[in-house]
């Protein structure tokens, strides 16, 4: 009896444990200094996420938050969405995707994207106090195969609530250095 009460215990407490961890995975990034502010003080940006899919692999891609106004955001790939201050942001952004079962890789993979300026981009904006904004992205890749190998680059672009480009498409297009 006493070893199905501290299994009743353990599971109960792995539960709580797990609600607790996705409630703080949904809650924002708080991007900004001072004291906490009510939502309607705030701006909300979501990182989009899409599923593509490639003959028999299936993937999940995710726009980050790397930095806000030069200041890094911290455990990027822990967060779907920012709050920040109304008035002028520059946010930059990686695209990120599931690796599946090489989970070892993904701090690699987050630096390896933060240097690079054809899957990374710093998007200016003016952000509304009580708006809502999703940063989108359309991946580009070099073959018919869609897959992470192939990726040539991706362009972004900040959508409102109402689906109106908050930053053009031709803005976040990629650039290259000539």
């Amino acid at each position: 009896m006493t070893i199905t009460a501290n299994a009743h215990k353990t599971l109960l407490l792995s539960a709580l444990l797990l609600t607790l961890a996705a409630c703080a995975a949904r809650t924002p990034y708080k991007a900004y200094f001072g004291d906490p502010r009510q939502d309607m003080q705030l701006a909300t940006v979501l990182g989009g996420s899409f599923i593509r899919v490639e003959m028999l692999n299936r993937y999940l891609d995710t726009i980050r938050f790397i930095e806000v106004d030069d200041i890094p955001v911290t455990n990027s790939d822990q967060h779907r969405s920012i709050q920040i201050t109304p008035g002028f942001h520059d946010i930059k952004v990686y695209f990120s995707w599931d690796l599946g079962s090489q989970r070892g890789l993904a701090p690699a993979m987050v630096d390896y994207s933060k240097n690079r300026e054809n899957i990374s981009r710093t998007l200016r904006f003016n952000a509304r106090a009580g708006e809502s904004y999703s940063v989108m992205a359309t991946p580009v890749f070099d073959d018919t195969r869609h897959n992470i190998t192939s990726l040539s680059y991706v362009d972004f672009w900040v959508v409102n609530a109402e689906g109106t480009e908050i930053v053009s498409k031709e803005a976040g297009r990629y650039q290259p250095q000539q």
